[in-house]
């Protein structure tokens, strides 16, 4: 949506105008200084409770020696049997949709639009209002309020709506704390990608989180050589790169405000150069 797209009444003039990358209001942080803050976190869910554990930032690193997880119990492997019966029904993306027709996601409010559109659920307007609008959070005037709160509507449903026809997105996560060491006898990286139970989300809405329902499929990387080693050598010395996930939004969790998508498919991309990657299991 272009700056030009948003119009409020005289009396709601003050709400700060949208940023023409995203539409999203200018009083949200720019996705310079989210990404440049500290991209986003990778938070591993606990086994039982469901609740998130969080992970270092990724831009610190994350260390690969992991200790080996116990022999799961049937219980455990009927859940996980369930989920993947579960994740197999939902709606599949087109793989051989054109790039150009991923949107990125760089703000948790898009996360948040797209949850809305896929559960269905009415919109809390005071509390989604409360973070768009920077005035409507600090006045105290309840007329002034109302005046925001009714001017701000018609775009929420707006954004709701866009992002129910807007599933296909690209989501950046920092590479070295995404990859382990590449294996030269697979020829692949591993990839955190594969770890169950993980889910993502941006530090300007945090509430509202993204989750893969085919993550295990990506957990090695498959990179010819060449690539290979541009991308192990950023990752080796701690360098700013991207793992770009191509995904497509298939339903969202109410008890937990997830995003559940489908990875189509992957990108490394170091020094301004992209590789799409094999999905190697």
């Amino acid at each position: 949506m272009n700056r030009s797209d948003i119009r409020l009444p005289a009396t709601a003039s003050r709400i700060a105008a949208a940023d023409p990358a995203t539409g999203l209001l200018a009083s949200l942080p720019s996705r310079r200084a989210l990404r440049g803050a500290a991209a986003l976190l990778v938070v591993a869910a606990t086994a039982l409770g469901g609740c998130g554990k969080e992970a270092p930032p990724a831009d610190a690193g994350i260390k690969a020696d992991a200790a080996a997880p116990a022999a799961p119990d049937p219980a455990t492997l009927a859940a996980s049997a369930h989920a993947k019966a579960e994740a197999a029904a939902l709606p599949r993306a087109d793989a051989a949709t054109p790039a150009a027709q991923y949107r990125e996601i760089d703000s948790g409010n898009q996360l948040m639009f797209a949850y809305l559109a896929l559960s269905g659920m009415p919109p809390d307007y005071p509390a989604i209002a409360q973070r768009l609008s920077r005035e409507y959070a600090g006045t105290g005037d309840a007329f002034r309020k109302q005046e925001l709160l009714n001017a701000l509507k018609p775009q929420i449903d707006a954004k709701v709506k866009a992002a129910a026809s807007e599933r296909y997105f690209k989501y950046r996560l920092n590479g070295s704390g995404m990859l382990q060491a590449y294996d030269l006898d697979k020829g692949a990286f591993p990839s955190k990608l594969g770890e169950a139970g993980t889910y993502y989300y941006l530090f300007d809405n945090g509430e509202y989180q993204l989750a893969f329902t085919n993550g295990e499929a990506f957990a090695q990387l498959k990179v010819p050589a060449e690539a290979a080693r541009a991308i192990e050598a950023a990752r080796s010395s701690y360098r700013n790169f991207d793992v770009v996930v191509y995904g497509f939004a298939q339903d969202a969790d109410i008890a937990s405000k997830r995003v559940r998508a489908q990875i189509v498919r992957v990108g490394i991309r170091v020094n301004g150069t992209e590789t799409l990657v094999e999905a190697a299991g």
